[in-house]
């Protein structure tokens, strides 16, 4: 797979200035980004985009989200021939070059894996580096600070990512800043149930789990409503083109939109 970026597709991910080459670095008037040999870190100092109380739930976050990772990857990430990830590919349709935004530890997720079009470039961001090297291109940084010029993308995509982020709309106003005029971000979207039972049992590892300070549960800040997820959707701005739900059982649903400028 095509695995090089351009680096005239790259700008600072916080003042979205030109950035210029300086010892094998890219340089801006907010920070250095460094190349890891075999991605690019763009993650921002944090000192310069959230407050410390944020960062430090969100770090919290992050390190819960691996221990699952490595734990339980079957049930937490995209690996294997995962029907539902497969089914999100097929509505996604995807155009010749996509981002994945929170695109995860994975050396290769199964919508990527199993992606049968020949003209796609997939590009992943994340905060994690994850399994390296990838199978796809993939830069280390943060989806509400992308380094990306603007209109680049065809496809912007978030796969059950989008309430993992200390900020979601900011994160689809940056989507929407680097997708192409008539590009579409695509989003799934984890409904549960604030009812749903609980189980029995829970695996040692999950009990072991502290929820943060500021966040809802081990994972997440908050698990939003669908309600909740239109209301980031109008406050940046873009417009729901397509909705296709899937029921896993009574208390959960997977669904899946398209979004427009």
């Amino acid at each position: 797979m095509k695995r090089i970026i351009p680096i005239n597709w790259f700008v600072c991910p916080v003042t979205k200035e030109v950035l210029s080459h300086r010892n094998e670095h890219l340089v801006s008037s907010a920070g250095i980004y460094h190349n890891e040999e075999l991605f690019w870190n763009f993650t921002p100092n944090q000192e310069e985009i959230f407050s410390d109380k944020k960062w430090k739930t969100w770090e919290k976050l992050q390190e819960n989200g691996v221990v699952s990772y490595e734990s339980s990857p079957q049930n937490n990430l995209g690996v294997g021939k995962r029907y539902d990830f497969l089914n999100f590919a097929e509505f996604c349709d995807f155009r010749p070059l996509v981002l994945d935004i929170g695109v995860g530890p994975q050396k290769c997720p199964t919508h990527i894996e199993y992606n049968t079009k020949t003209d796609i470039f997939f590009i992943g961001i994340d905060p994690l580096v994850g399994e390296q090297p990838r199978d796809f291109a993939f830069v280390q940084g943060l989806g509400e600070f992308l380094p990306f010029v603007d209109e680049l993308f065809d496809q912007v995509i978030y796969v059950t990512s989008l309430d993992h982020f200390i900020d979601p709309v900011q994160t689809l106003l940056e989507a929407k800043r680097v997708l192409k005029a008539d590009g579409e971000i695509c989003i799934w979207i984890g409904e549960k149930d604030k009812n749903a039972p609980r189980p029995a049992v829970s695996p040692e590892w999950y009990q072991q789990l502290e929820v943060p300070q500021g966040a809802e549960d081990p994972f997440h800040f908050k698990r939003f409503s669908i309600a909740e997820f239109e209301e980031y959707v109008q406050k940046a701005e873009l417009r729901i083109t397509k909705q296709v739900v899937h029921e896993v059982d009574a208390w959960r649903k997977n669904c899946f939109y398209k979004l427009s400028k």
